[in-house]
């Protein structure tokens, strides 16, 4: 048996990008599955804001179906004070994966 390690890298490099439909926006958005590394960087960054960890996320962490990013830290006034904010919470929840569920479990409660 390998070491612990490799099965753990191995597991995170295997996971597939996810992707969440902003009907809204008629839209869908994509997040790469996020490091520990790349979560601290965000919370540094938002000197202990929670609001703008949130922004952070949807800004860094959100791409279009090529991997390109969809917003710009241009765009980080924009959404704290011009979008629907329950929507920015959605995606910062999804990119962040708060709600600890699987996109197969997902799936199963639509």
């Amino acid at each position: 048996m390998g070491k612990l390690i490799d099965s753990a890298v191995a597991h995170f490099s295997d996971r597939e990008i996810r992707k969440m439909e902003i009907p809204q926006w008629g839209t869908t958005i994509y997040s790469k599955n996020l490091t520990l590394d790349d979560k601290a960087r965000w919370l540094a960054r938002a000197d202990g804001d929670g609001t703008d960890y949130m922004i952070y996320a949807v800004i860094l962490g959100t791409t279009d179906e090529k991997g390109e990013p969809v917003f710009t830290l241009e765009d980080k006034v924009s959404l704290r004070k011009k979008v629907d904010p329950d929507i920015v919470s959605d995606i910062a929840n999804f990119v962040l994966n708060i709600d600890g569920k699987t996109e197969d479990e997902r799936e199963k409660n639509s």
